[in-house]
């Protein structure tokens, strides 16, 4: 019994192992990450958003928001710094950070309280 079960693990991780190809050329351009808004304070500072890229990548933002890196040269799990001033507007102010992979467009919209 034990060695069918090994048998079959083994088999079951074979096939997954050679269903995987890290060069699939006709994997669809994507971003993806976990959530797209966040409500700040009116201080300045700065949050984390990890995203899911199956390519290259760009990130532009508002111009009360900077985002480090800019740009990514491959696929992969990117951690991306937004930094944003202190709001000096008299009510609540939101933003966004366009992430570009190939085709594929997702937006991460920034509030920030007064």
């Amino acid at each position: 019994m034990k060695k069918q079960l090994l048998l079959l693990f083994t088999l079951v991780c074979v096939c997954l192992a050679s269903s995987c190809k890290d060069d699939d050329e006709a994997a669809p351009d994507s971003v993806y990450m976990y959530s797209t808004a966040l409500t700040v304070d009116s201080a300045a500072g700065t949050h984390s958003v990890t995203i899911f890229t199956t390519c290259a990548w760009t990130a532009t933002g508002d111009t009360w928001i900077t985002v480090d890196p800019i740009s990514g040269g491959e696929k992969g799990i990117h951690v991306v710094k937004l930094g944003y001033t202190a709001n000096p507007t008299a009510g609540e102010r939101t933003g966004t950070v366009t992430f570009k992979a190939g085709t594929y467009t997702e937006t991460f919209t920034l509030t920030q309280k007064q």
